[in-house]
C-alpha cells in the first residue's frame, strides 16, 4: 500500500505490521494489539496519528473489564444523571475531587476507591447517602434526586432480584430468572378490572407460574415460591408487592372490612404491558384468571391446600416446580 513517510516525506510504499504489546497492570499482563507503519524506502517505523491508539487506556479498558472495575464513562454518567457536580459528587463519596476528575477521564481507580464506587452508584446504597449525609446537599437538591432514584427502574429491579434470590435458571425458580417486569405485570393482568384481595392474589401468580411450567417446562414470572400458612406464596411476598406498588401508581391498595372478611384489596386502573408475555402466558394467565374468578380468598387458599407440592413442603420451605406435575386440574 502507499502512504506518506514522515520521514521521507513523500508518499512510498509503506506496510502495515501488526504488533502486539504486553503491558504490566498491577500484577496483570495485558496484550494490547498496537500496530505501526514502515516505510519499505527508508525503513522508518511510525504510526498513523489519526488513528493510532494510546496502549496505556487500551489496557486499563481490558483491566477494567477483567476485574469488572467502574469504566470512566460510567462515573460520569451516574453523577451528571443526578445532576451532581464534581466537587459534590466527590464529597458524598469522600474521594477528593482531584480524583474523581482524573478517574471520569481515564485514570485507573484504586481498587478501593472501586469498592466505594460500585457500592454507592448501586441505587439503594445511593438513596441511603443521600438520605443520610444531609450536608453536602442542600434539602431540594436531596428531594429531587430521592425522586430521579426511585423512577429509576433499575432501583426496582436490583431490590426485586436481590429479595427473590436471583440464580441460574433452576428448578426452584421455574427454570427463568426472577422477571420482575413480568412478575409486576402478571399482578396488574390480574387486578385489572377487578379488585383482588391480597390472599388471592397470591394463588393466582402461584397457579399462573405452575401451570406454565407443568404444561411449558418454564415458569412465566421466574419467582420462587415458599410454603406458609395461607399457603404458597411468592418468597418474599410483602416485599415484592410493596415495589409493586412504589413502581406503579396505578395500581392502589385498599383496607377492606366487614362482617365476614377482612383484608387487602389490590386495584389497578391501567391494564398491564401485554406485549412483555408470549402467547403461551397470555393464555395461561387468562386461564387462571377464569378458572378462580368466582373464588373468594378463603376458597382459593383452601383449594391451595390440596396442591401435593404444599402438602410435602413445611412452613417457610421452598416448593420446587418439580411438584408442577401434581397441579390440580385446573
Amino acid at each position: 500500500m502507499n502512504g506518506i513517510c514522515p520521514n521521507c516525506e513523500k508518499v512510498t510504499s509503506i506496510e502495515r505490521v501488526n504488533n502486539f504489546e504486553d503491558i504490566n497492570i498491577r500484577g496483570e499482563v495485558i496484550t494490547i494489539k498496537n500496530d505501526y507503519f514502515l516505510c519499505k524506502e527508508c525503513g522508518q517505523e511510525f504510526v498513523d496519528t489519526k488513528i493510532n491508539i494510546d496502549p496505556l487506556e487500551e489496557a486499563y479498558k481490558k483491566y477494567r473489564e477483567l476485574k469488572g472495575n467502574i469504566t470512566p464513562e460510567e462515573i460520569r454518567d451516574y453523577r451528571k444523571e443526578f445532576n451532581l457536580t464534581q466537587e459534590e459528587f466527590s464529597k458524598l463519596l469522600g474521594i477528593g475531587i482531584a480524583t474523581i476528575n482524573r478517574y471520569e477521564n481515564g485514570a485507573l481507580q484504586s481498587e478501593a476507591h472501586d469498592r466505594i464506587l460500585s457500592l454507592y452508584m448501586d441505587p439503594r446504597n445511593f438513596k441511603n447517602l443521600i438520605q443520610k449525609d444531609t450536608e453536602v446537599l442542600g434539602l431540594e437538591k436531596r428531594k429531587e434526586i430521592l425522586k430521579r432514584i426511585k423512577r429509576e427502574k433499575d432501583y426496582y429491579l436490583r431490590i426485586a432480584e436481590d429479595i427473590s434470590n436471583r440464580s441460574e435458571p433452576n428448578i426452584n425458580n421455574g427454570n427463568r430468572e426472577f422477571d420482575f417486569e413480568k412478575f409486576h405485570n402478571a399482578i396488574k393482568f390480574f387486578c385489572f378490572g377487578d379488585n383482588v384481595f391480597k390472599t388471592k392474589l397470591t394463588k393466582l401468580i402461584f397457579f399462573a407460574d405452575f401451570e406454565h411450567f407443568r404444561q411449558y417446562s418454564v415458569s412465566i414470572t421466574g419467582a420462587r415460591y415458599a410454603h406458609l400458612p395461607y399457603g404458597p406464596v411468592p418468597d418474599n411476598y410483602e416485599t415484592l408487592l410493596g415495589l409493586v406498588l412504589e413502581d406503579d401508581n396505578n395500581i392502589k391498595l385498599e383496607e377492606y372490612w366487614d362482617n365476614d372478611y377482612n383484608g387487602e384489596l389490590f386495584i389497578s386502573d391501567a391494564e398491564p404491558n401485554y406485549s412483555i408475555f408470549s402467547n403461551s402466558e397470555i393464555k395461561i394467565l387468562s386461564t387462571i384468571k377464569e378458572k378462580f374468578a368466582s373464588y373468594s380468598a378463603t376458597r382459593i387458599r383452601e383449594f391451595s391446600h390440596n396442591e401435593v407440592g404444599y402438602q410435602k413442603t413445611n412452613k417457610g420451605e421452598i416448593i420446587s416446580y418439580s411438584f408442577a406435575k401434581d397441579l390440580q386440574e385446573i
